[in-house]
């Protein structure tokens, strides 16, 4: 009998938490796939990128890959869309990656389970990884509700350029065969810096409930932090050679960044405790 309640515990446990994702999910209306990934070497390194859009918009989703051009409402309210990431767990013998839905403001809306794979090849590995990540998004049965279309209004960088993407059924088909997705003509440094931060000479973001505030300067910008009603210069963030790639110099902050979509700052660096590579979100206030 025991177990029995537990069990009929644990399951209604399951399906509501899968409801209140669905629910969650189903207020957005876009989904925003980086260009890459920060465990690749590169952008849409296997085609994983383009994969993962694929695989958004076989499950109802409509996605873009940031730098294409966006419908005008999203370009209005950024907070219409959410920003998909894919992290990659250790493993020995498998290959695990997962996949986050993240809003505006930097917030895990929804995260899938662990996809595994034991192929030894990268490329199949990943994609089977990452196929296997989706059946959770599958489950969630997407149907946007519209609840977004009354939010409060947040501008979305565009790219410089136009990226078309051309396909066709017979593609489609043999991307449901496990094969090579579209390549997505997308990068990084193609973001509008013009319609992002060239206009504000302050930025203000939020990490970890804290005020951060980027001013700009003729190398990029200056970092600083409120602490009450003092401002504390903790850096800079300089500009690279590649257009919206920064290069972080802030002591603990130290790393590389770049802006989302959403106008968050992304900032890749090592944790000095750890050794490993951690991504932190500031999120555009």
């Amino acid at each position: 009998m025991n177990i029995t309640r537990v069990f009929f515990f644990g399951f209604a446990l399951f399906l509501m938490n899968n409801l209140c994702a669905q629910n969650s999910v189903n207020d957005y209306k876009y989904v925003i796939v980086p260009e890459g990934y920060v465990f690749l070497g590169k952008n849409d390194d296997y085609q994983l990128n383009s994969l993962t859009k694929f695989l958004f918009e076989k499950y109802g989703f409509t996605a873009f890959i940031r730098g294409e051009d966006l419908p005008e409402d999203l370009k209005t309210n950024g907070c219409k869309g959410l920003r998909a990431d894919v992290r990659r767990n250790s493993g020995l013998l498998k290959t695990k990656l997962i996949v986050d839905l993240i809003d505006c403001n930097g917030i895990v809306v929804f995260s899938t389970k662990e996809g595994t794979s034991r192929e030894k090849e990268y490329k199949k590995a990943y994609h089977e990884a990452l196929r296997k990540a989706f059946k959770d998004i599958q489950a969630l049965n997407y149907k946007y509700s519209g609840k977004k279309d009354n939010t409060i209004a947040v501008s979305v960088p565009q790219s410089n350029t136009t990226t078309e993407v051309k396909s066709s059924m017979a593609t489609k088909s043999a991307l449901e065969d496990m094969d090579t997705p579209i390549k997505e003509q997308s990068n990084k440094g193609e973001v509008n810096q013009k319609n992002d931060v060239s206009t504000d000479k302050t930025i203000s973001l939020m990490y970890n409930d804290e005020i951060y505030l980027l001013n700009k300067r003729e190398f990029g910008f200056e970092l600083s932090q409120k602490k009450g009603e003092s401002i504390v210069s903790l850096g800079k963030i300089l500009k690279s050679s590649r257009k919206n790639d920064y290069i972080v110099n802030a002591g603990d902050l130290s790393g590389s960044g770049y802006f989302d979509a959403f106008g968050n700052f992304i900032l890749d660096r090592i944790n000095p405790a750890t050794d490993k590579l951690i991504t932190d979100t500031f999120a555009r206030q």
